[in-house]
C-alpha cells in the first residue's frame, strides 16, 4: 500500500480542515443572512471570521504548519474579504462602491507579483499590516451588516460609521502592506532579471 500524497496528508491536518471550513461557513452565512435570518447570518459569519485565528493557533500549537495551510489561508481570506466588500457595495445605504474597486486593484497587483516571484522560488512574505487588513475588513463587516439589516436601530448611525471606517482602515493597511510587498518584488525582480 502506497503512502498518501503530500496533498492528501496535508488536507487531513486539523488546521487546514478549519481553514476550509471558513469558506463553507461563509457561504452558509450568506445564505442565512439573505434567506433565513440576518442575525443568524451574522453569527455564522463571525464564527467563520474567528476561524482565521483558530487555524493558525492550532497549526503552531500542534506543529502542523504547512505550505498548503498558507495557500488555503490566503485563499479563504481573499474569498471572505471580497464577498464582504461586494455585499457592502450592493447593500442599501451609502457605502462607497469604490471601496470594492480599490480593494480589488490592490489584490490583483499582489496576486500578480507573488505569482511572478513564485516562478523563481522567491516568497513575498505576508506581514503584520496585511493581517491587520484582513481583520479590519472582516470584523468591520459586523457593524456594517448590523446596520444594513437594521438589527440594532439604537446603534445608528454609530454602527454604520464603525463598519465604514473599519473597512476603510483595513483597505488602508492593505495598501501600506502592498508597498512593502512591492519593494520585495522590485528587489527580487532585480535579482532574477539582471
Amino acid at each position: 500500500m502506497s503512502a498518501p500524497s503530500a496533498l492528501a496528508r496535508d488536507l487531513r491536518k486539523l488546521p487546514n480542515v478549519i481553514t476550509i471550513s471558513r469558506i463553507f461557513l461563509l457561504m452558509l452565512s450568506i445564505h442565512l443572512y439573505f434567506n433565513v435570518s440576518s442575525g443568524w447570518g451574522l453569527v455564522v459569519g463571525t464564527v467563520a471570521g474567528f476561524t482565521d485565528f483558530v487555524d493558525g493557533a492550532v497549526a503552531r500549537a500542534t506543529g502542523q504548519v504547512s505550505r498548503l495551510g498558507e495557500v488555503l489561508d490566503q485563499f479563504s481570506d481573499l474569498v471572505f474579504e471580497s464577498i464582504v466588500l461586494f455585499l457592502a457595495a450592493h447593500a442599501p445605504g451609502d457605502y462607497p462602491k469604490a471601496l470594492l474597486l480599490v480593494y480589488l486593484f490592490r489584490e490583483f497587483w499582489i496576486v500578480t507579483i507573488r505569482r511572478f516571484m513564485a516562478e523563481y522560488r522567491i516568497n513575498i512574505a505576508s506581514n503584520f499590516l496585511g493581517k491587520l487588513k484582513t481583520n479590519f475588513i472582516c470584523y468591520g463587516c459586523i457593524p456594517a451588516f448590523i446596520s444594513f439589516a437594521k438589527l440594532w436601530p439604537e446603534a445608528e448611525p454609530f454602527a454604520w460609521y464603525l463598519g465604514l471606517y473599519s473597512i476603510s482602515l483595513g483597505i488602508f493597511f492593505g495598501y501600506v502592506a502592498a508597498f512593502d510587498y512591492s519593494r520585495q518584488f522590485i528587489r527580487g525582480y532585480n535579482e532574477v532579471c539582471r
